[in-house]
């Protein structure tokens, strides 16, 4: 009789320890659960401003889709050196300013 006892206290404190690492895990992932939460309303929040932002963007116009083609091609758009190749497909200010440039 008293072995059985003392298997049954033996199985009771493994049950207990169990228990314990169960709610350990539960805990964690409860509070990972809540950082998600606040990271995912942060991340809408973010995209929702940006839609905002965007709104003002306007898509170019053909012949500016045109250009910026040619530009990403390599070569100048701009009116100082139009039709030149850029050496090592540096950036031109000039060009740029007439493809996004406002007017």
């Amino acid at each position: 009789m008293n072995d059985g006892m003392d298997k049954l206290s033996v199985q009771f404190k493994q049950m207990v320890t169990k228990i314990g690492e169960l709610r350990e895990q539960i805990n964690a992932v409860l509070e990972e659960n809540s950082e998600l939460k606040i990271e995912n309303e942060h991340l809408r929040e973010l995209l929702e401003n940006s839609g905002k932002k965007n709104e003002g963007v306007q898509e170019l116009s053909k012949s500016k889709k045109l250009l910026e083609k040619l530009y990403n091609q390599g070569f100048h758009v701009c009116n100082e050196s139009y039709g030149k190749r850029r050496l090592q497909d540096e950036s031109c200010i000039f060009c740029t300013q007439i493809i996004y440039g406002e007017r």
